[in-house]
C-alpha cells in the first residue's frame, strides 16, 4: 500500500487546517443570517415565519406566492430577507381575508399567527324542542310507536349561559364579565376598550407586544362600539372574540400594524356565550345556535 510521506502528511494538515480557519467563520455568518448582498458585500438578514389553521390556505409575501398549506404542513418559513417591512396576505376561498405588515431584522425571525373565519357563517340552530320516538298503546298485544316532542337539553343548558347574573354571586361573577385570563394574558375591559397585558416572565412573552426587541406593557383593543360581552375564542390565546352592538367580531390582539378583526355574525341583538373553553353558543332572541367552526 502506498503511504504518503511525512512531507506531504504535514502539507495535508496545514491545508485542511487553514480551510478550516477560512470556512469556519463563514460558515458562522451564514448561520446567523448574514449574505452577500449585490455589491458582494456582507449584510445580514432575517426571516419570517407565518403560521395558517388550515389546509389549503394561501400565504403571499408581498404579493408573491410562497406556500399553499396542507394537512401536513400548515406553515411557511421565508429566509434570507433584507431588514424592510414586508406585506403578509394569508388567503382561502370562501373564507375571510387575513393581512399584515411585518417588520424583518437582522438575525431574528419575525413570527405572527394568523386566522380565519369563513365569509358566511355555519350556525346550527339548537331548538328548545326535539322529536322523539316513544311506545304508544302498551294495553294491546302489539306497541304502537309514535312521534311526540320533547325538552332539548342542550337547550337548557345553552339558555342558561345567558341568565342574568344573580345577586348572590354578583362580585364574583363582574369580575370575571370584566377581565378574562388566560395562563399569562390578561384581557381587561376598561370601558369599551380592552386592555391585554402579559402577566409571565418576560423571557416568555408573546412575539407581538415586542419589536426589535423592544417590548411594550400593554396592548388596545379598541372596536369604536359598546362592548357587550367579551372571552378568549376558543382554541387561541392571541384572539378575543367580542359582543358588540353591530354583531359578532374577533379580534387579534397582535397590533403590529392594524389589528385583523373578522365577523362572526353582522347585525344587532346577537350575543354569545362559550361552553367550557370550546363551544360557542350564540344567541338572538329566544334563538340559539351553535357556530359550527370546522
Amino acid at each position: 500500500m502506498y503511504s504518503l510521506s511525512s512531507k506531504k502528511r504535514l502539507w495535508y494538515r496545514i491545508s485542511l487546517a487553514v480551510i478550516f480557519v477560512i470556512a469556519a467563520p463563514l460558515l458562522i455568518l451564514y448561520a446567523s443570517g448574514y449574505r452577500l448582498d449585490d455589491a458582494f458585500k456582507l449584510a445580514s438578514t432575517g426571516g419570517i415565519y407565518i403560521s395558517a389553521p388550515q389546509s389549503g390556505v394561501e400565504i403571499y409575501v408581498d404579493n408573491e406566492l410562497i406556500r399553499k398549506t396542507s394537512a401536513f404542513q400548515k406553515n411557511a418559513f421565508v429566509q434570507n430577507l433584507k431588514p424592510a417591512d414586508y406585506e403578509i396576505r394569508v388567503t382561502k376561498e370562501d373564507y375571510q381575508e387575513w393581512s399584515k405588515i411585518l417588520s424583518v431584522f437582522p438575525e431574528t425571525v419575525t413570527e405572527a399567527h394568523s386566522f380565519l373565519l369563513r365569509k358566511e357563517p355555519v350556525l346550527v340552530e339548537v331548538r328548545s324542542l326535539v322529536s322523539a320516538e316513544t311506545d304508544g298503546d302498551r294495553a294491546t298485544s302489539t306497541a304502537t310507536t309514535s312521534i311526540k316532542q320533547i325538552k332539548n337539553p342542550e337547550y337548557d343548558i345553552a339558555i342558561k349561559l345567558f341568565e342574568p347574573i344573580k345577586t348572590s354571586t354578583l362580585k364574583k361573577a363582574t369580575s370575571t364579565d370584566i377581565e378574562k385570563v388566560s395562563r399569562k394574558l390578561s384581557v381587561l375591559r376598561d370601558g369599551d376598550i380592552l386592555r391585554v397585558t402579559w402577566l409571565g416572565n418576560m423571557d416568555d412573552i408573546p412575539g407581538y407586544f415586542c419589536r426589535n426587541e423592544i417590548c411594550k406593557e400593554e396592548i388596545i383593543i379598541n372596536p369604536n362600539s359598546k362592548i357587550k360581552h367579551f372571552d378568549f375564542f376558543p382554541g387561541r390565546e392571541d384572539l378575543i372574540i367580542m359582543s358588540l352592538e353591530n354583531g359578532i367580531y374577533v379580534s387579534e390582539i397582535d397590533d403590529r400594524s392594524k389589528q385583523n378583526v373578522q365577523k362572526i355574525v353582522e347585525g344587532g341583538g346577537y350575543d354569545f356565550r362559550i361552553l367550557e373553553g370550546d363551544q360557542i353558543y350564540i344567541k338572538k332572541a329566544r334563538q340559539i345556535f351553535v357556530l359550527n367552526q370546522a
